[in-house]
């Protein structure tokens, strides 16, 4: 049963330097697009939904005036039964929307606002090319927070050129004086095809090194857990009961469904991905036909290996009978417990690292149990 929907809204006032998401810097109607989501939904309407949550990401939905977003739900409810939505969010940039439009989006159904403040500091801004300032962060929070918003998530990059424990310190000091239950602080990476990848490459952007990275980790999660947030996942934190539900549909391998430009679903163990041009995404779905560019189906290794990924970002961890053990040279970054295998905070700076020898690990016991089924 799909639980999830995601909604990609593809447009941008700028482009960031570091983002590697599908968006278009244009002038577009946006009324169009929201049609276009409306009839690629309606694509979809025989299949199995249980929906428990709906997420709105980017892009920046939040460049959308909000009374078109009342329009497309009550043609979406039309489509989809909405009436089991727990939870419905909507990515905001801090200089988009006031109280009046976050009111608004309550009236609509949003219940959950993810703010893209990335820093609360000038220098950080600067840094990441963002074009706000850190007074339209606070403002923000506050607005979203008088209006009725009580599950507010910002995110926040850290990892910048010449970022230092102190720059990260006032980032969580301005942080505790705000109505957030959730933050997400996300690891700068210089993604092939993104303008900071490009002068990775080119030696023109200097990132801290490997001890500097683990030093922040490390003081983020000490400081965060400290005021009572729980680091329920890698980069996300959480005060208790306000997990991103909609992630964790992700990070539990449960079924969703991606609607718009680029968006990927998973559905009966088949990973479904979207085109990614805009012209060829309007063309197919005016056609009738979904604008599925890629799939794969995971069969069996490679469901194990997925759900192994996805399962270890988290706190929670993967079930001890989805694998057969963990090899002696990776129990240190593990901590077991009765049912679970799951991440030491060691083995979560080493995510990558980490799995990746676990997959070889499994790998190799797959090919001697195929070996001996063949003899």
């Amino acid at each position: 049963m799909i639980e999830g929907l995601y909604i990609h809204i593809p447009f941008c006032h700028y482009k960031c330097p570091y983002c590697d998401f599908v968006s278009f810097v244009i002038d577009y109607k946006y009324e169009d697009y929201l049609k276009l989501l409306t009839e690629e939904i309606k694509l979809y309407r025989d299949f199995p939904f249980d929906l428990k949550t709906i997420y709105l990401g980017g892009g920046t939905p939040s460049i959308i005036p909000v009374s078109f977003y009342g329009r497309f739900f009550s043609e979406v409810s039309r489509i989809l039964d909405l009436s089991k939505l727990e939870e419905i969010t909507i990515e905001c940039n801090p200089e988009d929307y006031s109280t009046e439009d976050y009111r608004a989006l309550l009236d609509v159904g949003f219940n959950r606002v993810s703010i893209g403040v990335q820093s609360f500091t000038k220098k950080g801004l600067s840094s990441l090319g963002r074009k706000h300032s850190p007074k339209d962060c606070i403002k923000a929070i506050e607005s979203a927070y008088s209006a009725g918003f009580e599950n507010i998530n910002v995110d926040l990059i850290f990892g910048y050129p010449n970022q230092s424990l102190e720059d990260i310190e006032k980032e969580i000091e301005t942080l505790k004086n705000l109505p957030v239950k959730h933050v997400s602080f996300y690891l700068l990476t210089p993604y092939e095809d993104t303008m900071f990848g490009h002068m990775h490459r080119e030696g023109r952007l200097s990132l801290p090194d490997d001890g500097h990275i683990e030093r922040m980790f490390l003081h983020i999660h000490e400081r965060m857990t400290s005021m009572g947030f729980e680091h329920y996942e890698i980069s996300n934190y959480a005060k208790q009961g306000h997990e991103c539900k909609h992630n964790l549909i992700y990070w539990r391998q449960r079924e969703f469904l991606g609607v718009g430009v680029s968006a990927w679903s998973f559905v009966d163990g088949v990973r479904y991905g979207n085109t990614r041009n805009l012209g060829l995404y309007t063309q197919m779905v005016k056609e009738g036909k979904k604008p599925i560019a890629e799939w794969e189906k995971l069969e069996e290794l490679e469901l194990i290996k997925d759900a192994v990924f996805l399962g270890l970002r988290t706190k929670y961890g993967i079930p001890k009978d989805l694998i057969p053990c963990i090899p002696e040279n990776l129990k240190d970054f593990f901590v077991e417990t009765e049912n679970s295998y799951r991440l030491s905070l060691k083995g979560m700076i080493l995510l990558n690292e980490v799995v990746v020898s676990l997959f070889r690990f499994l790998e190799n016991l797959n090919r001697r149990a195929l070996l001996n089924k063949s003899q």
